[in-house]
């Protein structure tokens, strides 16, 4: 069974969600976070939503969205996106015993600056860490008086000058002690062909003792080449059955 959800926010602006669940009673949610302009619909994403559905009632949100009312990216900060995940646990997670967290990429980033209580476990798909460094590596280019800036990704998106400047903060450090002040396990999942899994560290290296690291071969980042994802599931529910 899928469903729509949305819930109206403080500052007059919506956020636009999915529930998918197998139309019975379950006590396990999983929330997943989408990363930099990525969307609730993503393969990866929705391939979770029908691969755990059957176990766990399934929440994605789109932190910004074309519909009536939503979120522009260029608005948004990585605390606004942090804000509005722990506005979506807050209206749906007293309905479950165990509640568990995916994000992949920016995703990552936004769970860890959210840092919500009273989660079971915590899932990163490849996550954003030390964004500085990223910021250095990927061109962006100011826009209109620096207002805004371009990021090149082939195709060109706009972020506010908040957001540029939050990520220009969130370096190595910054990102270390994230890791140290978070309150829940932590599985960091690297693309085995990807950016970060040549980092010594990420955010499963400092806080809960029971953190750990896996990895997908052959996969760059989003996990869509061949069996990837399939790989990506499999870690990842056999991380959440064990913190169970």
């Amino acid at each position: 069974m899928e469903s729509s959800w949305t819930i109206n926010l403080e500052d007059n602006t919506i956020i636009y969600g999915t529930k998918n669940s197998a139309n019975k009673f379950a006590d396990s949610a999983i929330f997943i976070v989408h990363g930099l302009t990525g969307h609730m619909n993503e393969y990866a994403i929705k391939r979770a939503a029908d691969y755990f559905h059957s176990s766990y009632d399934v929440y994605r949100f789109n932190l910004y969205d074309g519909e009536e009312g939503a979120r522009q990216l260029i608005n948004c900060s990585i605390k606004t996106h942090a804000d509005d995940l722990n506005t979506v646990l807050s209206e749906f997670s007293g309905l479950y015993k165990k509640i568990f967290l995916i994000g992949h990429s920016y995703g990552g980033t936004t769970i860890m600056c959210a840092n919500p209580s009273n989660i079971t476990a915590v899932s990163l798909w490849d996550p954003s860490f030390n964004l500085n460094r990223i910021q250095k590596d990927f061109v962006q280019i100011p826009f209109v008086n620096n207002d805004y800036y371009v990021l090149n990704w082939g195709n060109s998106y706009l972020i506010g000058k908040d957001m540029y400047d939050e990520a220009g903060k969130l370096d190595e450090n910054a990102c270390i002690n994230l890791a140290k002040d978070f309150l829940s396990p932590v599985q960091v999942i690297h693309a085995g062909d990807g950016l970060y899994v040549n980092d010594e560290i990420s955010y499963h290296s400092f806080g809960n003792k029971n953190n750990i690291r896996d990895i997908v071969p052959d996969s760059v980042h989003c996990f869509y080449e061949k069996n990837t994802c399939d790989v990506l599931l499999d870690k990842t529910e056999k991380w959440f059955i064990k913190n169970s």
